[in-house]
C-alpha cells in the first residue's frame, strides 16, 4: 500500500458513514478522535516514518473487541463481562501497523446469530439493498467495507460469522487458522471455536491485515499457470443450495474444469455432520460467560438468545469434555483428508441475502430453517479450526454468491494465495 494523505482518506471514510447511516453500521463512530489520528500519521509521513502496512488506513472494528476510549456493548442490552486488556491484542497490533480507528460497527446480539438482525441496536442493512440481511454475526464489519467506508474491518468468526456477512455482503473475509489472531479484550462467545480475522475489498487487503493481525511476515505466493486441484464435497452439498446458487455454482466448476483445475470428489461427510456433536456441548462456554447477567437480568436478553443460554447451561461436564476430545479428533481427520488437494472449494452460503426477517430458506431438498441451512455450510470449518477464505464468486441479480476455499491448519498463506488465483480467475 503506497503512501498517501491518511487525513483524506479518513474524511472520505466518516463522510461515506454520514451518507449511509441509515444502514445502522455504527455501534460507535468516533469521528474526532479519527481526524486526530490521521493528522498524527500525516505529520509521521512527513517527517519520513513509517508505522506500518496499515499506515493511515481507516479501520472499522467489531463491537466485541475493546477500543481504547470507546464503549463495548457486543450488541447487548445486557451487562457485559468486564474484560481485559482494555484495548484487544489484535486492535493494538492494527493500531501499531498505521490504521486509523474509525469506530465500532453494530452486530447480532453477543455475536449469536446469523442475520443481521437485533432487537436491541436494530437490523445492520445489506448496502448492496436495504431490504435484505447482512448476515451475521460481523454484520457492521461487512456491511461498512461493502459500503465504502474505509477498506478494513475486524470480525470474528464462531460458525460463520465472518464468511456468512462477507458473502451476502459481496466481500472477502478470511477465517485464519484457529489461535494464530489474539482474541484477549475480546468477548468471547465459544472460546473453543472463536477467531479473529479481516473483512476487506480484495485478498490481498485481506493478506496485508493478516500479516499485521497474526506477526507473521507475508507469504503470498503467484500461483498464475498452475493447475491446483480442488476437493469438491460433491455428496456433502447435495440437496443443500438454492436452486439459483446450484446454477452458478456449476458453471463455475465447469470454468475451474476447463483446463484451470483438477476437481476431486472428496467425501468428508461424516466429518462434518460430527461437528454438530461438537457444537451443542460447546456452547456452554456461552452459558458460562455470561451467567451473571442470564441470572440477574435474563429479560435483557432477547428470546432467542435467553434460550440458547439456558440450553448451555444444561450441559454436562462428562458431555462437555468428551466434546472437546471429539473437536481434537475431527481436527486431525480433516488435516489427514485435506492432504491430497491444493484446498476444498465449496459455497459460503446456500443462497443469496434473504429479505429481512426471514427465518426460513427454500433449498433443493425443500424447506428449513435459514439457520440450520446456513450453518450446513459454514459451521464445520470454525469447528475444526480450518483457514478458510470467502470471496466472492459469482452474482445473482445484483446481488453476490460467495466462494469458501478451505485448507490445512497452520496453511493460512496458501489459503491466501489459493484466493488470490481464484480472484482473478
Amino acid at each position: 500500500m503506497t503512501q498517501s494523505n491518511s487525513t483524506q482518506r479518513v474524511e472520505q471514510a466518516l463522510e461515506r458513514a454520514v451518507e449511509v447511516a441509515d444502514l445502522n453500521l455504527f455501534a460507535y463512530l468516533d469521528a474526532e478522535n479519527a481526524l486526530v489520528q490521521a493528522a498524527q500519521l500525516d505529520r509521521e509521513t512527513a517527517q519520513g516514518q513509517w508505522r506500518g502496512p496499515l499506515h493511515g488506513l481507516p479501520v472499522t472494528i467489531k463491537d466485541l473487541f475493546n477500543v481504547l476510549g470507546m464503549p463495548t456493548r457486543a450488541g447487548a442490552k445486557a451487562k457485559m463481562p468486564p474484560l481485559q486488556p482494555t484495548e484487544a491484542t489484535a486492535v493494538a497490533r492494527l493500531r501499531a501497523a498505521g490504521a486509523v480507528i474509525l469506530g465500532k460497527t453494530n452486530m447480532v446480539e453477543i455475536a449469536l446469530g446469523i442475520t443481521g438482525e437485533n432487537p436491541w441496536t436494530g437490523d445492520v442493512k445489506n448496502p448492496l439493498d436495504p431490504t435484505r440481511q447482512t448476515g451475521g454475526s460481523s454484520s457492521g464489519s461487512a456491511a461498512a467495507v461493502a459500503a465504502g467506508i474505509g477498506t478494513l474491518s475486524l470480525g470474528t468468526d464462531t460458525a460463520g460469522s465472518i464468511r456468512i456477512p462477507s458473502a451476502l455482503c459481496g466481500v472477502v473475509g478470511f477465517k485464519p487458522t484457529f489461535g494464530v489472531v489474539p482474541l484477549d479484550g475480546a468477548l468471547p462467545l465459544c472460546w473453543s471455536c472463536d477467531h479473529a480475522g479481516p473483512i476487506t475489498r480484495t485478498v490481498n487487503e485481506a493478506a496485508m491485515m493478516f500479516e499485521v493481525l497474526a506477526k507473521q511476515p507475508p507469504k503470498l505466493t503467484k500461483l498464475n499457470g498452475t493447475k491446483l486441484r480442488f476437493g469438491v464435497p460433491y455428496h456433502y452439498l447435495e440437496g443443500a443450495l438454492s436452486d439459483e446458487v446450484r446454477q452458478v455454482w456449476e458453471q463455475f466448476l465447469q470454468t475451474l474444469s476447463a483446463g484451470r483445475a483438477t476437481l476431486v470428489a472428496m467425501d468428508m461427510d461424516d466429518i462434518f455432520k460430527r461437528t454438530i456433536d461438537v457444537f451443542v456441548p460447546l456452547r456452554a462456554e456461552s452459558s458460562i460467560t455470561h451467567r451473571h447477567a442470564l441470572a440477574s437480568e435474563p429479560v435483557h436478553f432477547s428470546p432467542f438468545v435467553h434460550s440458547e443460554l439456558e440450553r448451555g447451561m444444561r450441559v454436562t461436564a462428562v458431555d462437555y469434555l468428551d466434546a472437546l476430545a471429539l473437536q481434537k479428533q475431527l481436527r486431525s481427520e480433516a488435516d489427514l483428508a485435506l492432504r491430497n488437494v491444493d484446498a476444498l472449494i465449496l459455497p459460503a452460503t446456500p443462497t443469496i441475502a434473504q429479505p429481512r426477517g426471514s427465518t426460513e430458506i427454500t433449498l433443493e431438498s425443500g424447506r428449513t430453517t435459514l439457520r440450520a441451512g446456513f450453518m450446513h455450510l459454514a459451521r464445520p470449518f470454525s469447528l475444526l479450526g480450518l483457514p478458510t477464505l470467502s470471496i466472492p464468486f459469482a452474482k445473482i441479480g445484483a446481488l453476490p454468491v460467495g466462494l469458501q476455499i478451505v485448507t490445512p491448519t497452520g496453511t493460512d498463506w496458501h489459503t491466501l494465495s489459493i484466493g488470490q488465483r481464484l480472484e482473478e480467475i
